[in-house]
């Protein structure tokens, strides 16, 4: 795929990333998250974020 198609595609795949990768470092530097092993209220938007992105890339 070329062009304006394989731009969307490689647009949806950056926002998974970029999502998952901001889930996954949370609970480095998130004290009730490591200790708990629980979502916090922000890992928990992180997460839902990251389903949103999978959920559209799969759509486009």
């Amino acid at each position: 795929m070329t062009g304006q198609v394989q731009a969307q595609l490689d647009a949806g795949e950056r926002a998974v990333q970029t999502a998952y990768s901001a889930f996954i470092k949370h609970p480095q530097l998130c004290g009730p998250c490591r200790k708990e092993g629980e979502d916090c209220p922000e890992a928990a938007r992180l997460r839902q974020a990251w389903r949103d992105a999978k959920d559209e890339a799969v759509a486009a």
